[in-house]
């Protein structure tokens, strides 16, 4: 069976396709519950007069961007034919140091309130 995506000059099978969507799937729902971080965070700025929520959703943003990028990467490999155990762990750590590095950058300053 052969499903062809003429308007973009790429010609996928069936199988091929299958395997793109959970990616797909997966953009979608990163986009969607990015747009809901905004929106979230700029809502509780704007009624609390103080912009740093603002700036916290957006450390929320980059790190739901390394997920999703460190997702897509791990699956395009192990769809391309395999992925090595070292190259595995690489991407993973990366993207563990990336969102715990942003987190304490857009929110570290609130461990002083716990004390």
């Amino acid at each position: 069976m052969r499903n062809s995506t003429a308007s973009l000059g790429v010609s996928l099978n069936y199988e091929q396709y299958k395997k793109l969507l959970p990616l797909s799937e997966l953009i979608v729902k990163a986009f969607s519950i990015s747009t809901l971080v905004l929106l979230v965070s700029f809502f509780i700025s704007q009624y609390l007069g103080d912009w740093q929520w603002f700036a916290r959703g957006g450390s929320i943003l980059v790190c739901i961007g390394v997920l999703t990028a460190a997702y897509d990467i791990k699956g395009r490999m192990i769809k391309e034919g395999g992925i090595p155990k070292h190259i595995e762990q690489t991407v993973i750590l990366e993207a563990i140091i990336v969102v715990v590095g942003t987190l304490v950058w857009g929110f570290g300053d609130l461990i002083g309130y716990l004390y």
